[in-house]
């Protein structure tokens, strides 16, 4: 079986969670065998801490460009962004179409990483991934399914509403941080949801990202899952982007040797 050799969701020491030197997640792609790679640190809309996931880019930009001439006879190195994204927001979209618009991007993830939650009369968008935030929204909602429903309608008016991303991080991401002391996640109470999403992906052109952060969280899958993987390529989707969402040098292409045969068919063009 052929092995993805491109890390395209990657974060260095630009990214609130990561304290990486872009050098060493470079070697160890190397390492690993891979022939390209992309950074896509986080520019987070909608935190109430200033600063929070947010990073210079022109700081960004001028430290990249040096690794990729460093690197350049050994490695493809991408300068790209994941843009957390938030919908129905007006001043928000602006700011993350100037974002993606101002700068030479080689390559735009955009995910979804915070949900609408009603507290104290207003809509406060929250992070479930946070330990601190779980309070405000897992058991905020009545169901696991309920807070879930959110997320996938929320992942939906993303992708409807922002035309400049090239892929769509981690369709169900979220499944990943259900509290152990609640009822799992399943795919099958958001089939519908998630075909509307993939739907809406092949007709806009927007690829869907194969991340496999989930293999060295523990969670044993993908994001997304298999399941949905087959389910896109079914409804004709042919684009897939491959990342590993890593934040520490070991991270980098994990898992890419253990993906399905899905890979090999789309690698075929059968």
């Amino acid at each position: 079986m052929q092995m993805i050799q491109k890390d395209f969701h990657m974060h260095c020491r630009f990214s609130t969670d990561s304290e990486a030197p872009p050098e060493a997640m470079c070697e160890a792609a190397i390492a690993r065998g891979l022939t390209e790679i992309c950074f896509t640190d986080h520019q987070d809309l909608g935190f109430e801490e200033p600063g929070w996931f947010r990073f210079d880019p022109e700081a960004y930009f001028r430290e990249l460009e040096a690794v990729k001439r460093a690197y350049a006879d050994r490695l493809q190195v991408h300068i790209g962004v994941e843009i957390g994204l938030i919908p129905d927001n007006p001043a928000l979209a602006r700011e993350a179409e100037a974002l993606a618009r101002d700068y030479p991007w080689e390559f735009i993830i955009g995910s979804t990483h915070q949900i609408p939650v009603e507290l104290d009369g207003r809509t406060c968008y929250v992070d479930p991934a946070d330990p601190a935030d779980a309070a405000r929204s897992w058991y905020h909602f009545p169901t696991v399914k309920a807070l879930m429903s959110v997320y996938f309608e929320t992942v939906l008016k993303n992708l409807e509403q922002f035309d400049f991303c090239d892929t769509l991080g981690h369709v169900d991401y979220m499944c990943r941080y259900v509290p152990k002391d609640l009822p799992p996640y399943r795919y099958e109470d958001h089939a519908d949801q998630i075909d509307r999403i993939l739907r809406a992906a092949v007709r806009k052109g927007t690829a869907i990202e194969v991340n496999t952060g989930g293999l060295y969280k523990g969670t044993g899958k993908t994001n997304p899952e298999e399941r949905i993987i087959r389910r896109y390529l079914a409804l004709g989707g042919r684009k897939l982007s491959f990342g590993a969402d890593a934040h520490r040098p070991e991270h980098v292409g994990f898992g890419f040797d253990t993906l399905p045969d899905y890979v090999e068919t789309l690698l075929s063009g059968r």
